[in-house]
């Protein structure tokens, strides 16, 4: 990294830099407990509704994204669609194609 340094600046003496990133704002943001990872990269899985006669059936199903930053907690990601629900946490492990059941009010 090569710094261009402008003004009194004297052989010997000390400087501080500080180096940010600038920010950004993202489309979709997603608690990273919903972020998967395999073999072929990044995914979440979402809610589908499934009619039947008798009521809907909501199943698990995979979604690919980009990741495009984060952080400790949450990931900004691309491959979303808006409206899409999330599966964040589950009481017991999902997997694609899995029938699931939504919690109201947890």
């Amino acid at each position: 990294i090569i710094f261009r340094v402008n003004g009194d600046v004297e052989a010997g003496v000390n400087l501080t830099l500080s180096i940010g990133q600038r920010s950004a704002n993202y489309d979709t943001i997603i608690p990273k407990s919903a972020l998967r990872e395999d073999t072929n990269g990044y995914f979440v899985l979402v809610i589908t509704v499934k009619s039947s006669p008798l009521s809907n059936r909501y199943i698990a199903t995979r979604v690919d994204v980009e990741v495009l930053a984060e952080d400790d907690t949450s990931a900004a990601v691309s491959g979303l669609s808006a409206g899409d629900f999330v599966i964040t946490t589950s009481s017991k492990p999902v997997e694609a194609g899995h029938q699931v059941r939504m919690v109201e009010n947890p």
